[in-house]
C-alpha cells in the first residue's frame, strides 16, 4: 500500500480498513519517511516498510517476511480461541444451563454487532467474550445455580459476584480485544443501577452494552430451573420499555428490529 494515493482517504486509512475487514497483512511503500507519517502508519500495525526507490528483491523479501509473521499472528488467534472454548467447556460440564445460555448470547451479540456495522475483527472479539461472559459462575455453588425455587438475598449476592470473578479470571490472558472488561461490565446498566461498578452511559463499553441486551433477551426467553420460559415477546417488551434507562438505545433498537423483521432467531427455538 502506497501511503500517498488519490481520493478522499490516504493509504494509511485505506490500509486500516482493509486490515480490519479482511485481516490482510500490510506493507507500506512511501517516499515520505518523516516521523509524523511513520507514527500514523504504526497505528495500523504494518508488517513492514519500503522506502522508494526500492529493488524488486527487496519487495519480494519484505512480502515473504510479512506473510510469515502474519501466519504466526493467525496461530496466536487460534490459540486464544482454543483457550476460550476450553473455558466454556469447563463451565458446561459443571452447569449445562449456563453453557447453553452463553452460546445463545454469542449468537445474538454477533447479529446485533453486524447490524450495527461492527468490523469483523471486533465482532470476533465480542463473540469470544460472549462465549465465556458467565465464566465467573464457576465459583458459585452448583446447587445455587440449579436451585428450582426463589433465591435468597444471600444466594443472589453470591451469583452477583460472577462478574468480578470472571474479570479476575480473564484479565490474566492477553487478548487483542478488551474481553476481561466486557465480562466485567455485562451487568452494568445505563442509569448506573447495574453491578459490580455502577457504571453509567458511555462509561460502559459498547460491547458490554450489546451483551447486556443479548443476555437479558436470552435469559427471559428461555427456561430456567426456577421458572418456565417467558418468551421472546416479553423479553423484547422489557428491552423496549427500559431502553435509554437500563439499556443502550441503539443496541435495544437493533435487537428489537432483528426479531421483528425476522432477521434473527435463536437456533434451538
Amino acid at each position: 500500500m502506497d501511503i500517498v494515493i488519490k481520493g478522499d482517504i490516504d493509504g494509511i486509512e485505506a490500509a486500516r480498513r482493509i486490515k480490519d475487514c479482511y485481516n490482510i497483512p500490510v506493507v507500506y511503500i512511501t517516499a515520505y519517511a518523516d516521523e509524523k507519517t511513520l507514527s500514523r502508519a504504526k497505528i495500523t500495525e504494518p508488517f513492514g516498510y519500503l522506502i522508494k526507490p526500492f529493488e524488486e528483491r527487496e519487495l519480494h523479501s519484505t512480502i515473504e517476511m510479512a506473510l510469515y509473521k502474519h501466519g504466526s499472528t493467525e496461530k496466536l488467534l487460534k490459540s486464544m480461541e482454543d483457550t476460550i472454548n476450553a473455558l466454556a467447556s469447563a463451565l458446561e460440564m459443571r452447569d449445562t444451563y449456563t453453557a447453553g445460555h452463553q452460546r445463545c448470547v454469542a449468537e445474538l451479540t454477533n447479529a446485533i454487532a453486524r447490524d450495527m456495522n461492527f468490523l469483523d475483527h471486533d465482532i470476533k472479539g465480542l463473540r469470544l467474550a460472549s462465549l465465556i461472559h458467565d465464566i465467573g459462575k464457576i465459583q458459585v455453588p452448583s446447587e445455587i445455580l440449579s436451585k428450582p425455587g426463589k433465591l435468597t438475598e444471600f444466594e443472589y449476592g453470591l451469583i452477583k459476584t460472577h462478574a468480578q470473578a470472571g474479570y479476575d479470571i480473564m484479565k490474566r490472558i492477553e487478548f487483542p480485544w478488551p474481553i476481561a472488561d466486557i465480562v466485567y461490565q455485562h451487568h452494568e446498566r445505563i442509569d448506573g443501577s447495574g453491578y459490580p461498578q455502577g457504571l453509567k452511559g458511555d462509561d460502559i463499553l459498547l460491547q458490554a452494552r450489546i451483551m447486556a441486551v443479548a443476555d437479558v433477551v436470552e435469559a427471559m426467553s428461555s427456561h430456567r430451573p426456577y421458572r418456565p420460559a417467558l418468551g421472546i415477546d416479553e423479553a423484547l417488551e422489557e428491552i423496549s420499555l427500559n431502553k435509554g434507562t437500563l439499556y443502550d438505545d441503539d443496541v435495544a433498537d437493533s435487537c428489537i428490529r432483528l426479531f421483528k423483521e425476522n432477521k434473527f432467531k435463536f437456533e434451538d427455538r
